[in-house]
């Protein structure tokens, strides 16, 4: 992959890294969990993304709840040009821009790209609700709490 240099203003930080989900984002997983395979292609544009971010200088990890062996086998068995390796226990911040790191543990991150993430950004109970529900008639919401 040639990656030429092009003048932008990326909003992101040299040394701060991006975290990537695994299921969704880099594995296609078109159908679900499948008892736990890793069965599907991987998604190229963000293998083609996390090595421009590393070249970029951002280290860029994968964060999941499935084993992180288990990617890093999946991920070795791919050919990717960038190699992989797994977090070592204790570990609290990634900075590797020359591997992919591999975690279950969630690590400080400037963005996290995930197929499944909800933007906060100071929404009220009843913004973030309202993003969730087809009701358009606002007097249909009412929220009870006791405290």
């Amino acid at each position: 992959m040639e990656i030429k240099e092009t003048v932008c203003d990326l909003n992101l930080k040299k040394g701060h890294a991006v975290c990537f989900d695994f299921d969704g984002v880099i594995h296609k997983y078109s159908k679900g969990w499948q008892n736990g395979d890793i069965y599907d292609d991987y998604n190229i544009e963000i293998i083609s993304l996390i090595r421009f971010l590393s070249a970029a200088g951002m280290p860029c990890f994968i964060c999941s709840t499935r084993e992180p062996r288990q990617i890093l086998d999946w991920w070795n068995g791919q050919g990717f040009a960038m190699s992989a390796c797994l977090v070592k226990d204790g570990c609290t911040f990634w900075g590797d821009t020359t591997k992919v790191g591999i975690t279950n543990k969630k690590l400080p991150a400037q963005v996290y790209v995930d197929d499944r993430a909800y933007h906060y950004h100071g929404q009220t109970v009843k913004e973030f609700l309202m993003d969730f529900s087809e009701v358009l008639n606002e007097a249909e919401y009412e929220v009870q709490s006791n405290g």
